[in-house]
């Protein structure tokens, strides 16, 4: 079961509707889990971060080559993590040893406010970079 929770009220009434039925549940020796997480991120919070990045894919350059849309998505969310003190990537070797992994975050496991944070984080980059962004909205 999954709850979206907005307020304290909520969570109060939801604890109390639930623990009859955990109490219950594990009376009868089952195991159960419980998980409490921030919301993930927004669809319009996806598409105005993915417009962006690939609006800087389209005009700039690094290390003087273009790069598609998924490498500056990369670069850009190590730097964002890096400068935010998120979550860092890592270059580990590969399991045969023959090239390098990069490990690191992922945007789909953003939360709805690392979302906010790193949009606000792309516009600052891109006018510190002189990039003009197109209406993203």
């Amino acid at each position: 079961m999954q709850y979206k929770l907005i307020n304290t009220e909520q969570g109060t009434a939801l604890i109390k509707n639930l623990w009859p039925k955990m109490k219950t549940a594990l009376e009868l020796g089952k195991t159960l889990v419980i998980t409490v997480e921030e919301e993930n991120r927004t669809h319009d919070q996806n598409s105005k971060f993915h417009a962006i990045i690939a609006q800087i894919a389209k005009e700039t350059q690094h290390f003087g080559a273009k790069w598609d849309t998924e490498s500056w998505k990369r670069f850009l969310i190590d730097q964002f993590a890096t400068e935010t003190g998120l979550h860092a990537s890592k270059i580990v070797p590969s399991l045969d040893g023959h090239r390098l992994v990069q490990l690191g975050l992922q945007s789909r496991k953003f939360t709805k406010d690392q979302a906010s944070q790193f949009v606000d984080w792309l516009q600052a980059w891109c006018a510190e970079k002189g990039i003009e962004l197109e209406s993203t909205s």
